[in-house]
């Protein structure tokens, strides 16, 4: 993830399975441009297994604060809930978040 994102962007472990990628001072348009150049690099990872390869996917949520929420927690919040969403499409998908989607019922 590093390596695609920039020197002032901040990549954090945030769970066992789950990253936080704060991108700073970026347009909505190129946050996603960025999630889905992560996607790509990871789905493109070929690791060898036991003389075999397998390869991973990944779902990413984006939300953009300070617009979506003044709450820094709650933009975390909303990630995840984008997060679910591109996973409930199928996965392997970066979603950005909408209000329409903290709306549904499930979140």
């Amino acid at each position: 993830m590093r390596k695609v994102v920039r020197g002032t962007d901040l990549v954090v472990r945030f769970g066992g399975e789950e990253f936080l990628v704060l991108l700073l001072d970026i347009k909505p348009e190129d946050a996603v441009e960025v999630a889905e150049k992560i996607r790509q690099r990871v789905e493109d990872m070929k690791i060898k297994v036991n003389g075999g390869f397998i390869q991973k996917t990944i779902s990413i949520g984006v939300c953009e604060f300070p617009t979506d929420t003044q709450n820094f927690w709650e933009a975390v919040k909303y990630a995840d809930v984008a997060l679910y969403k591109a996973k409930e499409l199928g996965r392997n998908k970066v979603i950005r978040f909408s209000a329409e989607m903290w709306a549904e019922e499930k979140y």
